[in-house]
């Protein structure tokens, strides 16, 4: 089976449910694992090229994302069977890379993958509750949604929200709940960030995070990809929490 991949989550699955051999191109954001820039790229994850889709004739195209609806459209209009897969929670990660593995014959990996997450997770226990806020995007600022808050709550912290996709929210909101520790992982910006991008907006030195300097970055490629890496987001929010 020749497959592309539209998302640099759809690929870190493929890679590790060992179905990379199938892989005969992605996007040009698929950059994890280091192999899978050996891959050919078909353009962007929301805009890929039809042209270079058409040298491929794969027999399966994976998307991710309700952003890639349109594009989706557009494949499916050529003719081409897709399986685009939508988690929003941590649970539609694992649905997710299921999905997948049924899809490409790798159904017993991605169960095992799946149980193995499930384990992983349960070992990363924070020391102490503690009041947490993770930013996804920062113009205007966004509380990151989707399987952020399940993540959170799993490792055994308070969460800003609840659940739902990442959104605007009302300062006022925030002060009240007063985070203790702040993650920033804004969307494509990796790790090129400066924490005062945060810590000097207007109003915000109120927070107890700031007021301690509890504000850090995370690659965002660590929590807004939602595949198996999400764990070594956890991992890295517990390390830099708990010491």
């Amino acid at each position: 089976m020749d497959i592309i991949s539209l998302a640099p989550s759809n690929t870190e699955i493929i890679y590790c449910l060992g179905a990379d051999d199938q892989l005969v191109a992605t996007t040009s954001l698929c950059n994890y694992p280091e192999e899978a820039l050996e891959k050919p790229s078909v353009g962007g994850w929301t805009n890929p090229k039809i042209s270079r889709i058409h040298e491929f004739d794969p027999d399966l195209i994976l998307a991710s994302d309700d952003l890639q609806d349109d594009a989706v459209e557009k494949i499916e209009g050529e003719g081409y069977p897709v399986l685009q897969v939508k988690p929003h929670s941590l649970e539609g990660i694992y649905d997710s890379i299921e999905e997948i593995g049924e899809a490409v014959g790798k159904q017993e990996e991605a169960e095992e993958l799946v149980r193995e997450m499930k384990f992983d997770l349960e070992q990363i226990d924070l020391e102490s509750e503690a009041r947490i806020y993770c930013e996804e995007w920062m113009d205007p600022p966004m509380v990151s949604g989707n399987w952020i808050p399940d993540l959170i709550q799993e490792i055994g912290g308070k969460y800003f929200i609840e659940s739902g996709r990442s959104r605007e929210f009302d300062l006022e909101d925030l002060k009240q709940f007063d985070p203790e520790q702040i993650f920033m992982h804004i969307c494509g910006a990796g790790e090129n960030l400066r924490i005062d991008q945060l810590t000097e907006r207007e109003n915000w030195n109120q927070l107890t995070a700031v007021q301690n300097d509890n504000v850090y970055i995370i690659d965002d490629n660590l929590l807004n990809r939602p595949g198996p890496r999400v764990l070594e987001g956890a991992k890295k929010i517990k390390e830099l929490i708990d010491g």
